[in-house]
C-alpha cells in the first residue's frame, strides 16, 4: 500500500503495475495504517504523510478494521508461528485474509505469508511476484 501511493518509493512502479491488473477488491487493513503513517513521516514529513492518508481514506480500497475474533486468531498465529518470529501486524493480515476468504495478500515483504498457512486455502498467493 505504501508503493502504491508513495511515488518517490523505489517499488512504486512495480506495486502499480501488479495492482492494475487486479480484478478483486483489495481490501486494507487498518493495522497496517500506524505502520505506513510512521513510514512516510519519516520520508516526507508529517504534513505530506497527513495529505497520502487523507488520499487513502478516500481511495477506492475499503479499510478493514480487527473484530475480537481477528485479534484473537492473530494471537494463535503468532504463538504458532513464534519460532519464526511472525509479528502482529502480519499475523492479523492473514487473520484478515482468513475472515475475508481471500489467498491473495499484497506486500513487498513475502516471508511471513509464504509461511503462514491459512484456514481457508493451502497457502497465500503473495503478490507482487518481484
Amino acid at each position: 500500500m505504501l508503493a502504491a501511493v508513495d511515488r518517490a518509493d523505489p517499488a512504486h512502479h512495480h506495486v502499480v503495475s501488479a495492482i492494475a491488473v487486479e480484478r478483486s477488491t483489495i481490501f486494507l487493513p487498518i493495522v497496517v495504517l500506524p505502520e505506513a503513517t510512521f513510514l512516510l513521516e519519516k520520508r516526507h514529513g508529517a504534513a505530506r504523510a497527513a495529505s497520502i492518508l487523507d488520499r487513502i481514506g478516500r481511495g477506492p480500497w475499503p479499510i478493514s478494521g480487527l473484530e475480537p475474533v481477528n485479534l484473537q486468531r492473530a494471537t494463535e498465529l503468532m504463538a504458532r508461528y513464534a519460532d519464526s518470529r511472525i509479528g502482529f501486524v502480519d499475523a492479523a493480515i492473514a487473520a484478515l485474509a482468513e475472515r475475508l476468504a481471500t489467498v491473495r495478500v499484497y506486500t513487498l515483504d513475502h516471508r511471513d505469508f509464504t509461511i503462514v498457512r491459512p484456514r481457508h486455502a493451502p497457502a497465500f498467493e503473495v503478490l507482487p511476484i518481484a
